[in-house]
């Protein structure tokens, strides 16, 4: 007949019983790790409290393990991280005798498992003095062990809507300390007490717990961790008393009677729209074209274009593209020039491109000369800058030639040559 776990843990108990010689220590970690294997297959997820109090024996068997193996090691020699100095036996003892109230205190965990329970000690424990920083950590996690675990159930109740990331979180830093704080202490306060705080520990297993429950919307997993987190509490509570050598029993108290929400999910503030890289079919359309006459732009005196270079460049463009006259065009020309000419490109041909380029827009000979007055029917003109330097793809509103000419304007069509584009580029340089 094949052994099972609890012949496995019992076999390990009388070994124990015995005293753990260097003879029998590989044969009590066998034993112990066969129970682990046992344990892990039969109850593979977390559903209830009963699974969750067999995870947490799964769990505290590392624990076990870890301090059976040490058992004759040498002075200094960590144990899962921490130095337990001369209490190796005294870890050994604890974690043993917790795993057999564990499973005697649940009757679904002894459907799985059912070691047998040892004598009472001729001497029972007395609870540990806490120095001032145990006592202000212990105060802190008995608030947070019921806390975290009444956030999550009122999550839960209300079908897991919230801030499932913000609690979670929490409960990272939660289980993160406890197991940091065991660690940096060892000595008998780690032996009696690591598999209290310890990520392997009980709160550590329930404060994992509660996150897969969260994450998973499995109420079941979540109700049991909570529960955990609280009855853990109070059972350090009542192994423990503070610096002055008071009571935890009213922080306790006090823990479990205050309810605690969990914070509101918050939600970013919404961007604009997504129009696909396009403008918005509703997008604000410039001035209604009445077939009227353009605004005007700035007034033709018929004198020599005063044109300024990248200073006046973008001024220019504007005035023309709003129905500038002649002298406006002129004066984009020899602001191109201008440019041209302090960027020191004069000799290679640049300054002439660019004008030709402007020129070709404007139906105008090349070579950087003035335009000509035209002589043909008036042409629409941009009328809305800012909409077509907007976005390019949507066709701007246009108007009349300029009205402050004798002779119609040339003719200059931004379906051609976006001008409305040019001057949006140039305003990135010099605006």
């Amino acid at each position: 007949m094949a052994l099972t776990a609890t012949d496995l843990f019992n076999d390990a108990t009388t070994r124990e019983i015995g005293g753990v010689g260097p003879d029998q220590v590989n044969l009590i970690v066998s034993d112990l790790i066969g129970v682990q294997q046992m344990l892990s297959a039969a109850d593979p997820t977390i559903n209830n409290l009963s699974d969750l109090h067999t995870h947490i024996i799964i769990n505290q068997l590392n624990e076990e393990i870890a301090s059976v193996e040490n058992s004759s090691a040498p002075a200094g020699t960590l144990t899962l991280g921490t130095d337990l100095g001369q209490y190796v036996g005294r870890s050994i003892n604890d974690i043993h005798r917790d795993i057999i109230d564990i499973a005697q205190g649940d009757t679904g965990v002894q459907a799985l498992f059912n070691p047998t329970p040892l004598p009472d000690l001729n001497t029972p424990a007395a609870p540990f003095h806490d120095n001032a920083a145990q006592t202000t950590f212990i105060t802190q996690w008995i608030q947070d062990s019921n806390h975290l675990g009444q956030m999550a159930t009122t999550i839960e109740n209300n079908g897991f809507t919230g801030d499932v990331a913000g609690l979670v979180q929490q409960i990272q830093t939660y289980a993160n300390s406890s197991n940091a704080f065991d660690q940096s202490q060892g000595g008998l306060w780690s032996a009696r007490f690591w598999n209290e705080f310890r990520s392997d520990g009980t709160s550590g297993t329930a404060a994992s717990a509660l996150i897969d429950g969260l994450q998973t919307h499995n109420a079941g997993e979540v109700n049991a961790a909570a529960d955990q987190l609280a009855a853990n509490s109070a059972d350090v509570g009542s192994n423990n008393v503070m610096t002055d050598g008071g009571s935890y029993a009213g922080v306790v108290a006090a823990a479990q009677a205050t309810a605690v929400t969990p914070n509101p999910v918050t939600t970013p503030p919404a961007g604009p729209p997504d129009c696909g890289g396009h403008a918005p079919a509703t997008a604000s359309a410039g001035p209604t074209d009445t077939g009227a006459a353009a605004p005007a732009g700035p007034t033709d005196t018929g004198g020599p274009a005063a044109g300024d270079g990248g200073n006046h460049l973008v001024t220019d463009l504007i005035a023309l593209l709003q129905g500038g006259g002649q002298n406006s065009l002129s004066a984009v020309f020899a602001d191109l020039s201008a440019v041209a000419e302090a960027a020191g490109v004069h000799n290679n041909g640049t300054a002439t491109l660019l004008t030709d380029l402007l020129a070709g827009a404007a139906g105008q000979p090349s070579g950087g000369a003035a335009p000509a007055v035209a002589t043909a029917a008036a042409a629409p003109v941009v009328q809305n800058v800012a909409t077509a330097a907007a976005d390019n793809s949507t066709p701007a509103s246009n108007g009349a030639a300029d009205a402050g000419q004798s002779g119609a304007g040339p003719a200059i069509d931004p379906h051609h040559f976006a001008l409305n584009e040019m001057a949006h580029h140039f305003q990135h340089m010099w605006g």
